[in-house]
């Protein structure tokens, strides 16, 4: 194992943590809102380790595959530590660290979930970090390090392979770097257009940032307990249905878009499945809740039901309504829509839509088979034939996805926790979506959760930002004493 180029990119990483952590202590010295103090220690300590681990460790062998995997793994765990301490110096969890590290966990896996029970008293500088490790986990911080890496002797396509989420790998450039890049220059151009958008809505610079980071990292931690509805303005929701649409989009495509290449976008079978599932979400939804006896007249319904689906099926996780309250119908398509999620290549979360595409033409290809068992068949995706490989891949993932959900739902249940809620949080984490149903609904929280429950629902978030095999070989060939070296 190469522990050198391990230690040194968690270095590394640590090293941009703490350079971040800049952005939130000059809001909180701005807004004199008392947690400064706080962000120089967690500062100081992040950059210290961060330094010894880069200067200390210089690998003299090429990254492996699965080292890769083990330093994108080690590399989110070391950032939801580290990134936890102004929660811990500051007091506001009463020093609680498993409560720190599920708060920001869950930043940087973009779940939105919070064990927060009233976001608008929390100090300003700890609000802007919470959303802004969102929007650093989003895009991922391995690829910033990726960025650098080059520069230090060390190969980064290793990494580029286990962070960049999805069974099919648009790298858009020849080289990692270049594509990673591409990558954040379109994702900070995304970030000014709605920060500026939302500051003509009426927000401050302050709140406008806070809301955008949810929206592209389709994070959800918004700056109000109401989340979105707290505005109370259809200008507001629409700006960020746009924005969370975008972000639940392949990146790819927008670099298509960029470069003029409208065909291209238009074709691609994973965005025009994207719009149809969202489409017929959104008409199914209105319908529901505008013949229930909620009272919303149809434009209302569409509204509130229009929001929601873009939120849940891009696993952004803001709410404007309480869907806890709409009909049974309702509230279970949002949670089928919960197991979809975005598009691959977005930064999204959930199982990704071009694996339902596949998992689906695969069932209809065996069906076939049993059928006409002489014949020959292969799949497609639109004019693309999907090699053997891809669709096993698929497949072992969508099992290993449904029976993780499963295990952690019977944990859950195990901790003496209602079944709605159990089933739902597990969805919501493992899916990286934040609220659920239940006990964890649209207008609610995580707090009531045991530490031990906490501990798995962190893992959970964990799993579902790495897509499961980056955690499944760090924990397998650290726990496995002959395959360690």
């Amino acid at each position: 194992m190469n522990w050198k180029a391990i230690f040194k990119v968690q270095g590394i990483i640590l090293i941009i943590l703490a350079i971040s952590m800049c952005l939130p202590l000059a809001f909180s010295i701005y807004y004199a809102s008392g947690d400064a103090m706080d962000f120089l220690l967690s500062i100081g300590i992040t950059l210290i380790v961060g330094l010894i681990l880069t200067v200390s460790f210089n690998p003299d062998k090429p990254l492996r595959t699965r080292e890769g995997f083990i330093i994108v793994s080690l590399g989110w765990i070391s950032a939801a530590i580290f990134g936890a301490l102004p929660f811990y110096f500051n007091g506001v969890f009463d020093g609680n660290f498993i409560n720190c590290v599920f708060e920001t966990m869950s930043g940087f896996t973009t779940t939105g979930a919070t064990v927060l029970t009233n976001i608008e008293i929390v100090p300003k500088g700890l609000l802007f970090w919470r959303s802004l490790t969102h929007w650093l986990g989003g895009m991922g911080i391995i690829l910033l390090a990726i960025i650098i890496l080059p520069a230090l002797g060390l190969s980064s396509t290793q990494l580029f392979r286990a962070e960049v989420p999805g069974p099919t790998k648009d790298k858009i450039s020849p080289k990692v770097k270049n594509t990673a890049m591409i990558l954040w220059l379109i994702y900070i151009g995304l970030t000014v257009m709605e920060t500026i958008m939302l500051m003509f809505g009426g927000m401050d610079l302050f709140t406008a940032l806070c809301q955008t980071f949810g929206t592209l990292a389709t994070g959800g931690f918004s700056t109000l307990n109401a989340s979105i509805a707290g505005f109370d303005s259809l200008y507001i929701e629409m700006v960020i249905l746009v924005f969370m649409f975008l972000a639940g989009t392949n990146f790819a495509l927008h670099f298509f878009l960029i470069q003029g290449r409208l065909g291209e976008i238009i074709k691609n079978r994973e965005w025009q499945f994207y719009i149809s599932v969202l489409v017929i979400a959104i008409l199914l939804i209105s319908l529901s809740i505008f013949k229930s006896d909620l009272g919303y007249n149809f434009w209302t319904s569409l509204r509130y039901a229009s929001f929601q689906v873009v939120s849940i099926t891009t696993t952004t996780g803001y709410a404007t309504a309480n869907f806890e309250l709409w009909p049974t119908f309702s509230k279970v398509l949002l949670i089928l829509l919960m197991f979809i999620g975005g598009s691959a290549g977005s930064t999204g979360g959930g199982m990704k839509q071009i694996r339902i595409m596949i998992g689906g033409k695969f069932v209809a290809k065996e069906i076939r088979k049993l059928t006409y068992p002489n014949a020959l068949f292969t799949l497609k995706i639109g004019k693309e034939y999907v090699k053997e490989h891809v669709v096993n891949n698929v497949i072992a993932f969508i099992i290993l996805f449904v029976g993780l959900f499963a295990i952690i739902t019977l944990f859950l249940a195990f901790r003496g926790y209602d079944i709605v809620t159990s089933f739902s949080a597990s969805i919501a984490t493992l899916s990286n979506i934040g609220p659920g149903l239940a006990r964890v609904g649209a207008i609610e929280n995580y707090a009531f959760f045991d530490n031990i429950s906490k501990v798995v629902l962190i893992f959970s978030m964990l799993l579902g930002r790495l897509e499961l095999y980056s955690v499944i070989i760090m924990i397998y060939y650290l726990f496995n004493p002959k395959k360690i070296h």
